[in-house]
């Protein structure tokens, strides 16, 4: 994910549907011509299915939802994201209004009438502001999947963030819930935080049928070119039927008559770039072949695209842009300036569909690690594609890293949980400064050959799974056949007197 401004640069991250829910899809979804070999795609544990309504006059969403996943406990948990904007919720101070702004009107999702495979149960909140949904599955076997259904109200807020609307499109940014993940420490139940992307999800597969009143259209983190639209008479309404298979959310952008859509082609992927009558069309094209030649750096770089479609949607707010899998929100006067933030902006985005989307990770403990891969690819696409251009960009990275050394001082590092940062300015400097200068110097004492030769590995060993730190420091220690933690520690955990370790790990690695 990215903020507005630049100084601080908090910018950068078809009808198959009974069949998916049957059984959830297993082949794959390929960008011939575009990358390597794709890596095989697991059968995702978990499959969402939504029907859902839109009434934009109200700006209200309702519908039922259904999930389906094996138990692994007598209870399951869901985040109810939006429920962070409740009307008693507490946003006060710098670090919610650089997020959501001074203007806002709450918001919230309501929930109604859970079943456990048709049988009655309780609704659950738990959370300050009802962030939480628990439901009880006593007596559900672990090794047989158990259904849980609920019906739901959003009544979305309004403010300057992920989850939003203003007088021409509706973004729906983690909304819909979403079942927590269980993991050696137990249930992660993290809180909506005003600092960093605080969520942490697996790959499920998706199936949503989405009513839209007439004179609207979608995007989506499914595949709208070969959704099934049906228009109702005499109601005039938009039925659509979307799938997404192995994604880790679902999101999507409602935009009224006054959007325009441009679509390319890499390979066999579909580009659309969503923009406004009115955008300066220079601009919009540049962003949009921006989003094409990013698209397909990436997948040469670290592998494969495996989707057959990403969406590039222009939205209101000031947050700089918003990853989701298969589609990215990006601030709405990027499409009316030519300055270099809009490029680091669409490229950042794009390249968190590898880190974040294919590649997870724990976004609230380690936040270092989705940004700063994300970040260090940013600054290698915009390098080979305009080094004239990106020497603005790259510099700030640098320079934001050796700011950072001061935070030594006071106990913090790049590792820090979310909740560690005291304000977006030291969040910044070090999840995104500090962590993509680290990779940069890698780059620039290993070559970027062998640098990206060990990326490609790392997203092939982890892709559609979780990764951790731990693992990505243990990969670079078998790339260099010599233990890589004191150059993580120098650079992440601040440990200023491994300087010379640091340097000393990068001249023993020998190239083959």
């Amino acid at each position: 994910m990215g903020r507005k401004s630049w100084v601080l640069s908090i910018v950068v991250g078809v009808a198959l549907a009974w069949f998916l829910w049957e059984k959830p899809w297993t082949g794959l979804v390929g960008a011939d011509g575009v990358g390597a070999k794709p890596v095989e795609q697991p059968p995702a544990a978990v499959t969402y299915r939504a029907d859902v309504r839109m009434d934009m006059n109200e700006r209200v969403v309702t519908g039922s939802l259904a999930i389906r996943f094996v138990p692994q406990d007598d209870k399951a948990y869901f985040h109810l994201y939006p429920n962070a904007f409740q009307p008693t919720a507490d946003l006060s101070g710098g670090n919610w209004e650089q997020i959501l702004g001074r203007q806002r009107e709450p918001g919230g999702i309501t929930i109604t009438d859970v079943r456990v495979d048709g049988q009655a149960a309780q609704v659950n909140y738990q959370g300050k502001t009802n962030t939480l949904l628990q439901v009880p599955l006593i007596g559900k076997s672990p090794s047989h999947q158990t259904e849980v259904e609920m019906n739901f109200r959003l009544q979305v807020p309004y403010n300057n963030g992920r989850l939003s609307f203003n007088d021409h499109a509706m973004w729906l940014g983690n909304w819909l819930p979403i079942l927590a993940i269980k993991d050696e420490a137990g249930w992660r139940l993290d809180p909506y935080t005003s600092i960093g992307d605080p969520f942490y999800s697996n790959m499920a597969n998706y199936h949503l049928t989405v009513q839209l009143p007439a004179g609207y259209q979608l995007a989506t983190s499914g595949i709208e070119s070969v959704a099934v639209v049906t228009k109702t008479r005499p109601e005039k309404q938009s039925m659509y039927e979307l799938d997404a298979w192995n994604v880790r959310d679902f999101a999507m952008v409602i935009m009224d008559d006054t959007y325009r859509q441009t679509t390319g082609k890499v390979g066999d992927i579909t580009v659309n770039t969503w923009w406004q009558q009115g955008d300066d069309s220079a601009i919009v094209n540049h962003l949009h072949q921006v989003a094409m030649q990013s698209l397909a750096y990436y997948s040469q770089e670290f592998g494969m695209y495996p989707y057959k479609e990403y969406d590039v949607v222009k939205t209101g707010g000031f947050f700089g842009g918003m990853e989701y899998p298969c589609i990215v929100f990006i601030q709405d006067d990027l499409f009316n300036r030519s300055d270099p933030m809009g490029d680091a902006v669409v490229a950042h985005e794009t390249a968190h569909q590898w880190f974040y989307g294919l590649v997870g990770n724990d976004e609230v403990r380690e936040a270092w690690l989705d940004e700063s891969l994300t970040d260090y690819a940013t600054m290698a696409f915009l390098q080979q594609r305009d080094a004239t251009r990106a020497q603005g960009y790259i510099h700030l990275r640098l320079s934001q890293s050796r700011a950072a050394e001061a935070y030594a001082k006071r106990g913090m590092t790049a590792w820090n949980r979310l909740e560690q940062f005291p304000d977006w300015k030291s969040y910044n400097e070090l999840v995104y400064g500090r962590g993509g200068a680290m990779w940069w110097s890698l780059k620039e004492a290993w070559g970027i050959e062998e640098l990206h030769l060990v990326l490609r590995k790392f997203v092939a060993e982890h892709q559609y799974r979780q990764a951790s730190g731990k693992q990505l420091v243990e990969i670079f220690t078998q790339a260099a056949r010599t233990d890589a933690t004191p150059f993580f520690d120098y650079w992440l955990g601040l440990k200023l007197d491994s300087a010379a370790p640091a340097e000393e790990w990068l001249k023993k690695v020998k190239h083959e």
